[in-house]
């Protein structure tokens, strides 16, 4: 066959400059310690290279959201046990106040306290983060969440949303509490209904509305009711249940406090000796406020008649047993921030394995073998040199080298 020279010194030529061109590519990965560096280099590793980066791009960020979390419920949490001793403190007063040993300004500076313990939960629920934001007006966190209207009474001016912090695909951790929740809807001590003891008849001994709860909705047909205690005829005492229309809901039988009432999909217990012709209203009311307690607490301890009537008594005790409740409500909602702070641990132990996974596999896929990428660097540098020397010496030859 029969080579041109133009022939030979292309071939040459392409020969020299693909053995330069893996050279100077070996050199990069040598001096960027990596063995992919663009695409080209090796196309499916890339693609994977890319996808384990963006995987440890968005892990970063669940471990900043789970920072920003932390720090957020940790003072969530301590606002909360806040709350729960400032409760305590209230439900002790509420207790004392209740010793029928004590005179009426003995009642009057436990009212005092109570009211200025309401004060201090007031400023808490109003209280602001780093930012400025307010901690419990829901998504209204430009908004003072607690005010006193024109007569007194505490109103919220949040909304009931919670902000969230996502911290892993598809999972996410409530990051901050409404004040509607915390503050404003405590389950009511009763149940689903509350005795209207204010307008409540109880001409001899005490009686109490342990529970009012619903127990079959389907039947249930919403009140107000009334409970009425009759004479049978023989001087006993019946029990019987109407509706606001005066309509018998339970016919007359005997009183039995061991007994609950049952009637209109409803359980009532009672405890107590209630007399002929004493009765007692049930409206409907699943949730009560702390400040509505607290101030109905101070307005009985100041009032100079005292706590002594029967039926004052009973309503002092529902407001007890109020107050109770929402000291154990405060108590699950901490709980439940305690929850979502152990959760934060965990999934951040889960990131931080994840990350030593895929800071593996990128490191597999994309460093360089450095004792094998010298082992070829010398390789190639040797195969360059040899064929640029070979190319020039044969180049430079011609036919009058040999006449």
């Amino acid at each position: 066959m029969r080579v041109s020279t133009n022939q030979f010194y292309n071939l040459n030529t392409q020969n020299i400059t693909g053995l330069q061109s893996n050279t100077n590519k070996i050199l990069q990965e040598i001096s960027s310690g990596k063995r992919v560096n663009t695409a080209k280099d090796d196309p499916v590793g890339a693609i994977m290279i890319e996808n384990l980066r963006q995987q440890n791009v968005q892990l970063n960020q669940y471990k900043s959201n789970i920072t920003l979390a932390n720090n957020r419920l940790t003072q969530l949490e301590s606002r909360l046990g806040e709350y729960e001793n400032q409760l305590l403190s209230t439900r002790d007063k509420l207790l004392q106040g209740n010793d029928g040993a004590l005179g009426a300004s003995d009642r009057s500076a436990l009212a005092l306290d109570i009211r200025e313990e309401m004060e201090a939960i007031i400023a808490l629920a109003n209280n602001q983060d780093e930012g400025g934001n307010y901690l419990f007006a829901g998504f209204q966190t430009d908004t003072v969440p607690f005010v006193k209207d024109a007569n007194g009474d505490v109103v919220y001016m949040g909304d009931d949303g919670r902000r969230r912090a996502t911290i892993a695909d598809g999972v996410s951790v409530p990051v901050s509490e409404n004040g509607q929740r915390l503050f404003m809807a405590s389950p009511n001590a009763s149940g689903d209904y509350r005795a209207d003891y204010s307008n409540a008849i109880m001409s001899g001994e005490q009686f109490f509305v342990e529970s009012a709860k619903i127990i079959d909705p389907a039947t249930h047909v919403p009140g107000p009711f009334e409970i009425q205690f009759l004479d049978d005829g023989a001087g006993n005492v019946d029990v019987q249940v109407v509706d606001g229309g005066g309509a018998v809901l339970l016919p007359p039988q005997p009183f039995d406090a061991s007994q609950p009432l049952q009637f209109n999909g409803m359980e009532v217990a009672m405890t107590g000796e209630p007399s002929i012709g004493d009765r007692v209203g049930l409206d409907q009311q699943s949730e009560v406020d702390i400040f509505s307690i607290m101030n109905r607490a101070a307005e009985m301890l100041e009032d100079p008649a005292g706590l002594g009537d029967p039926v004052v008594q009973a309503e002092y005790a529902q407001l007890i047993a109020d107050i109770t409740e929402t000291q154990i409500h405060a108590s699950v909602v901490r709980a439940e921030t305690g929850n979502y702070l152990r959760s934060l641990d965990t999934f951040e132990d889960q990131h931080l394995s994840m990350e030593l996974v895929t800071s593996s596999a990128q490191s597999t896929l994309e460093d360089l073998d450095y004792a094998k990428a010298i082992t070829e660097f010398e390789k190639q540098s040797l195969a360059l040199n040899t064929v640029t020397q070979t190319f020039g010496k044969v180049n430079n030859l011609t036919l009058f080298n040999y006449i």
